[in-house]
Order: structure tokens, then C-alpha cells, then sequence
């Protein structure tokens, strides 16, 4: 993976994104779509670290009305950064993709409900 990108302000894990390998991160301003993601432009102009900050959160008009980034967000919140970095390691190392190569989806996304998701994070199973 090289030098960590972090995660978005929205709690999408940057390193693990397959689209452009040559982006720097949400919060070094190398997404694409800064110009119109919802959620940079309002972290970046209330200076948040994460959007959980904000007491709209979580905006259902945002990237956050997807049930992982929501709750990877709110994991940050409750576990912290590197708790979540050490996880989706040790997730990958089991074979657990993030982000399917030229999609927006990956195991982390068969889930209905934020507890489930939780529970993958923590232990890789169902």
C-alpha cells in the first residue's frame, strides 16, 4: 500500500481504493470529486476531522446515506483511526476485499444493518 492515505472526513478507507492509484487521499484534497462531495466541502469549511463531528450527522443527502460508510464512520468514532487500520489489515490478510477494482462495493457491503457490519470488522466472519 506505500505511504497511508488515511480515511475520507465521510470514514471511507482511502487506502484500500482501487481507482486511482495516484491519489493522495480525501484529506490531502486528492479525490476527484472534492468539488462536490458534500461531505469534504463540510468538513473542510468546519474544519472537522470526520463528519461524525457535525451535529447533522449522519446527512441522509450525502455519501453517508450508504450503510458501510456511515458505519465505518461511526466505528472510527467509537474504536478510533487506528483501530480501524489495524482491522481492515488483518481483514485483508484473511482475503475480506474492501473495494472490488473498478467498483464501489466490496464484502463489506452484504451487510443490512450497522451492527453486522461491526461485528465483520471486528471479526472477519459473519
Amino acid at each position: 500500500m506505500g505511504e497511508s492515505k488515511g480515511f475520507g472526513y465521510c470514514g471511507l478507507a482511502c487506502d484500500y481504493c482501487q481507482d486511482n492509484e495516484d491519489c493522495v487521499g480525501c484529506k490531502q484534497g486528492g479525490c476527484s470529486e472534492k468539488d462536490v462531495c458534500k461531505n469534504y466541502q463540510c468538513c473542510v469549511s468546519q474544519n472537522y476531522k470526520y463528519c461524525f463531528e457535525c451535529h447533522d450527522f449522519p446527512c441522509n443527502d450525502s455519501i453517508l446515506h450508504k450503510l458501510r460508510i456511515r458505519t465505518f464512520c461511526q466505528y472510527i468514532q467509537k474504536y478510533g483511526e487506528e483501530d480501524l487500520t489495524k482491522r481492515l489489515k488483518e481483514n485483508q490478510d484473511k482475503g475480506i476485499q474492501y473495494h472490488y477494482k473498478n467498483q464501489h462495493i466490496g464484502d463489506y457491503d452484504q451487510f443490512e444493518t450497522e451492527d453486522e457490519i461491526i461485528e465483520f470488522i471486528l471479526n472477519g466472519i459473519k
